[in-house]
């Protein structure tokens, strides 16, 4: 048990003959006491300091603990964002892909559509010309019929009208 500068003060030497002086020792344990009131009083500080010290580090520590919360959570969060874009990029794309893909069918369709109103064109301009070469023939027959009849209907010894 450490020695309080009161205990220090009141200590008692042994008297001896020829033995130290009383006087020398009063004033070394006088300035004993000194340094060791100094001592406590500064330990007594450190104490109080180190107290101190010890409750800011306890609040930098949760400092500390509460950043690396939310630092976990910012990592989960931006983990989280790069999925759901990903997720959000992969539908872009199957919408985009099913999109190109009805665009080619409804392209493929416009197009068979219109090489089939070719083709009938195709065939009524067929029938119409051949329907008009009969005509045109049919035409052609009443015409030489009719030459036939007005020579017929002509005199030879008139001459035809030409």
């Amino acid at each position: 048990m450490p020695l309080t500068p009161a205990e220090i003060i009141h200590w008692q030497f042994r008297r001896r003959l020829f033995g130290y002086s009383v006087r020398d020792v009063k004033d070394f344990v006088q300035k004993v006491s000194e340094t060791v009131a100094e001592l406590m009083e500064e330990n007594r500080s450190l104490k109080e300091e180190r107290e101190r010290l010890l409750e800011r580090l306890q609040v930098y520590q949760a400092i500390e603990q509460q950043l690396q919360n939310a630092l976990i959570v910012a990592e989960k969060t931006a983990d989280e964002i790069k999925r759901q874009a990903q997720r959000e990029a992969e539908l872009i794309i199957t919408q985009a892909q099913h999109e190109s893909e009805q665009m080619k069918a409804n392209a493929r369709r416009q197009v068979q559509t219109m090489m089939d109103e070719v083709e009938q064109i195709r065939q009524l301009r067929t029938r119409l010309v051949t329907e008009l070469r009969h005509m045109l023939l049919s035409y052609l027959e009443l015409l030489e019929k009719s030459e036939e009849i007005h020579e017929a209907e002509v005199k030879p010894d008139e001459e035809p009208l030409d």
